[in-house]
């Protein structure tokens, strides 16, 4: 995922300039969730805690 910031220029309404920022807090927000969301996976696996995959 690329974490480049978006280019607001001078040439933008204010509400494009606020549509594109959304869009970019909302990819970020859902970036950080996943990552989240895998250290604490991460952290369950390693102290043993949750849900058992059973390889048959």
């Amino acid at each position: 995922m690329n974490k480049a910031k978006p280019k607001w220029t001078t040439g933008m309404s204010e509400i494009e300039r606020l549509r594109e920022e959304n869009e970019y807090l909302k990819a970020e927000n859902a970036y950080l969730k996943k990552l989240k969301a895998l250290d604490q996976e991460e952290s369950a696996e390693m102290f043993g805690i949750g849900p058992k995959s059973s390889a048959n």
